[in-house]
């Protein structure tokens, strides 16, 4: 809802509006005026008219002076009349009232029409009603000038408040503009301020999701760590209770039984250990693949024969991996591979029935080499897998089983660090298939 304040300030702003262009509009009328002003001068240019009579009456009082030839009286009898018609009409005669100088020449141009020589006028008597007319023109000549100069002074003055006016105007105008810009510029720098605070805002509030997603990934690796530890220790500590204990003596049979339990433990120990101190490593982007062209098959291979000298008693016949000759080569840092491998092997064997199998087959396609690894265990629903590299996330019904939580999160990171990726997804017949993608070798 808008509140009283912004209703305010708009309706300053509006106000700011309307003067700007009231004033803009008063100087543009102004302007106009002034242009009026100087045409209508340049129309009652009287000096110049009465000058032009004079004029005309001294040629024609010379020409009959001179006793011209009649052609040439009768043309400067015709433009003298119709300089005394021109004083008679329009701007220029309400310039002789003005003057009080226009009875006094009221008179001349019908004497003059009387006396027309195509009519058979006597010359003598035009002669002296012209020369009577120059006299009369040369008296009222400072006259007409006087009055010129008055007309003009006063036309100055008008012009002069015109353009003061119009000055002043236009001065408003902008002055009126400056606080419409200073107002704009303030609102602009309300708007991004708030704009800043409100990405402040969510920054802050992203700083505080993420810190409440690291306090709680803390929480549950406290708690998976303590439950993880426990279990290994919990079975290392009861076969050397049991190997310890006082009684019948202790058979060859009965240490070898203790002592693989004791390694299967303490394995389990080792490589959650790994696990976490990889993940720490990521974190801080201390871990830097050097990439080369290895073949993915022999690397899988490397990787099921460790698992299964570190896991005695294990059935090596579990994992299958079909013989291939040709190579699978891949662009990928050997080590960081064998760790993504050791990962999905691990749970593909500990998530799968002790009479089932592991598959591991490699293949190729036009951009990458792929290691699928199925197991084949009860699975995970579609909104599991899409959980499932989450940290900490582990399938339901899986929480009593051995492990992190961090096994495909770790996957998933250090593939992509190689350019690749993991994936899963559920097998035909039941259990998942887990996908290994690496980018094939560049051929020269």
């Amino acid at each position: 809802m808008t509140t009283r304040q912004e209703w305010i300030r708009y309706l300053g702003l509006g106000g700011l509006v309307l003067v700007c262009l009231g004033l803009l509009g008063l100087a543009a009328w102004q302007l106009v005026q002034l242009e009026r002003q100087m045409r209508i001068g340049a129309s009652e240019n009287m000096i110049w008219v009465f000058g032009q009579a004079q004029i005309e009456a001294l040629n024609l009082a010379l020409a009959l002076s001179d006793e011209a030839p009649p052609q040439q009286i009768q043309t400067r009898f015709d433009v003298l009349l119709s300089r005394l018609t021109l004083l008679e009409e329009g701007p220029q005669r309400r310039f002789l009232e003005d003057a009080g100088i226009s009875e006094t020449l009221a008179g001349w141009r019908s004497g003059l029409l009387a006396l027309d020589p195509v009519q058979g006028a006597d010359p003598a008597a035009l002669r002296a009603h012209v020369t009577a007319l120059v006299e009369a023109l040369r008296g009222k000549a400072s006259l007409v000038m006087s009055h010129e100069w008055q007309i003009q002074a006063e036309r100055l003055d008008r012009l002069g408040h015109l353009h003061r006016l119009a000055l002043v105007s236009v001065l408003g105008a902008a002055l009126a503009g400056l606080g419409l810009a200073a107002i704009l510029i303030d609102r602009e720098r309300r708007l991004m301020r708030g704009r800043l605070d409100r990405l402040r805002a969510e920054e802050l509030a992203g700083d505080l999701e993420r810190e409440r997603e690291t306090s709680e990934n803390h929480r549950r690796f406290a708690d998976l760590i303590a439950h993880q530890l426990r279990t290994p220790l919990a079975v290392i500590d009861s076969a050397m209770h049991r190997l310890t204990r006082r009684g019948s003596p202790v058979s060859p049979e009965l240490v070898s039984e203790k002592a693989a339990v004791s390694r299967e433990a303490v394995a389990r120990l080792v490589k959650l250990t790994d696990t976490a101190l990889m993940m720490s490593r990521l974190e801080r982007d201390g871990v830097l693949p050097h990439l080369g062209a290895h073949d993915l098959r022999d690397l899988a291979a490397s990787v099921i024969d460790d698992l299964m000298m570190s896991a005695q008693g294990r059935d090596p016949s579990r994992i299958r991996q079909p013989a291939q000759i040709a190579p699978m080569v891949a662009l990928c840092d050997p080590a960081l591979t064998s760790e993504i491998l050791s990962n999905l092997l691990h749970n593909a064997l500990l998530y799968s029935p002790l009479d089932c199998c592991v598959d591991v087959e490699v293949s190729q396609s036009q951009t990458h080499i792929v290691c699928r690894v199925e197991d084949r265990g009860r699975g995970m629903l579609p909104d599991e897998i899409a959980c499932a590299f989450d940290r900490f996330h582990r399938g339901s019904g899986h929480e009593t089983l051995p492990g992190s939580g961090l096994g495909l999160t770790l996957a998933r990171h250090l593939a992509r660090m190689q350019g690749g990726d993991v994936n899963l997804t559920q097998r035909a017949g039941g259990g998942l298939t887990a996908a290994l993608y690496l980018p094939r070798e560049v051929s020269a």
